[in-house]
């Protein structure tokens, strides 16, 4: 398809395609966008690894291959940026998985072995709780919910921290962890566990933390918090020192847990709301709302050019988005699946389906 105007955008259909993209050029940006289909893999049995002759986890050779990692419904794995499909595990209650590190469980836990992508055992953790992988970095979130514990490579406990009340929101970078609480409690931890803040950002006649993030560098960090005036608020971390440098009432109220995640500058963090779909600006010190609505399955974004992709769910309607933040909407396109999710690694898009991933490049953005 090719859209024309003062400004192209061009978007190449791949015959192998299961998801017919209709992508809309929907300002104009000055420059001419390309979005090129480079493959699709289907998603399989075919590809379920299967047990060793102990019983235990097989273990594959990715020598020389960079991984991503997929899920779908009962299933997840790995690929290769080639479009091999190199793992699959299926699963019958929990797991957690990154792009370094796997493992499935029971619903009531008592201890977890956690593999590389290859399949080889790397450590055990031998406490009771909910394992979480996020890239190299290993939590546990203990029986209770409302403590979480860090752990390294060797299965050592790292730290430890806990509070009264229940966690409702979580986020961690290279740098840092911060957590939220239902009482109203935001912390901010270091990689040794130490604490960086912890306060009740109050404003609101209900407190409680309902979304968190901090960025790659450990130098910002956003939560939305309270109910009945909830507001966003942005807060610069120096050292040991932190400062509120911005907050935004919201016109209307959340109930539920809500995404919210910095880009890679970290410069921008996207987060689901009552009011939409809105970016906090750490620039400009300033909130936008996009008039987009939906539930966020992930977002990307690169390093280099800036440019953001946000995926929306509602059920099986999902919408691919690519900003130029922070509000300039390059072009969207609507889908339906029932599961998904995105990777963004740099100049290219992974979409993933219920049964297929499908890659894109990105061209044209300077």
């Amino acid at each position: 398809m090719l859209f024309k105007g003062k400004n192209k955008f061009i978007f190449i259909l791949s015959i192998f395609f299961i998801i017919m993209y209709t992508f809309i050029a929907v300002r104009n940006t000055g420059h001419e966008i390309h979005l090129i289909p480079i493959w699709a893999a289907e998603i399989n049995e075919e590809h379920t690894s299967a047990e060793n002759a102990d019983g235990g986890i097989e273990e594959k050779n990715f020598e020389g291959k960079k991984t991503f990692l997929f899920t779908a419904e009962k299933r997840f794995g790995f690929f290769s940026e080639d479009g091999t499909i190199l793992r699959t595990e299926n699963f019958n209650e929990r797991m957690s998985a990154s792009s370094v590190f796997w493992t499935k469980y029971s619903n009531k836990p008592l201890s977890a072995d956690i593999y590389s992508p290859e399949g080889k055992k790397l450590l055990t953790v031998n406490s009771p709780g909910y394992v979480h992988l996020d890239k190299d970095r290993i939590y546990l979130f203990e029986p209770g919910g409302n403590s979480v514990c860090k752990y390294d490579i060797h299965g050592n406990k790292i730290w430890k921290y806990a509070h009264t009340a229940v966690i409702t929101a979580f986020n961690c970078s290279s740098e840092g962890t911060v957590i939220g609480y239902s009482d109203g409690k935001f912390v901010c931890l270091d990689n040794s566990g130490n604490t960086v803040f912890s306060f009740f950002p109050g404003g609101s006649k209900y407190q409680i933390i309902l979304g968190a993030a901090i960025s790659e560098d450990g130098k910002k960090a956003v939560c939305i918090c309270g109910a009945e005036k909830q507001r966003l608020i942005l807060i610069n971390i120096t050292g040991s020192h932190y400062k509120i440098v911005h907050h935004t009432y919201l016109k209307n109220n959340s109930y539920k847990r809500l995404f919210i995640n910095f880009d890679l500058t970290g410069n921008f963090a996207v987060f689901e709301s009552a009011d939409g779909i809105g970016i906090a600006d750490f620039k400009k010190l300033k909130t936008i709302f996009l008039n987009e609505n939906g539930n966020i399955a992930d977002i990307g974004s690169n390093s280099k050019t800036g440019l953001l992709t946000v995926l929306l769910q509602n059920e099986k309607e999902c919408t691919l988005i690519a900003i130029n933040p922070p509000d300039f909407i390059i072009g969207k396109t609507k889908f339906n699946s029932k599961h998904v999710f995105l990777i963004q690694d740099e100049d290219k898009i992974y979409l993933g389906t219920d049964t297929k991933i499908t890659a894109l490049e990105i061209r044209g953005i300077k």
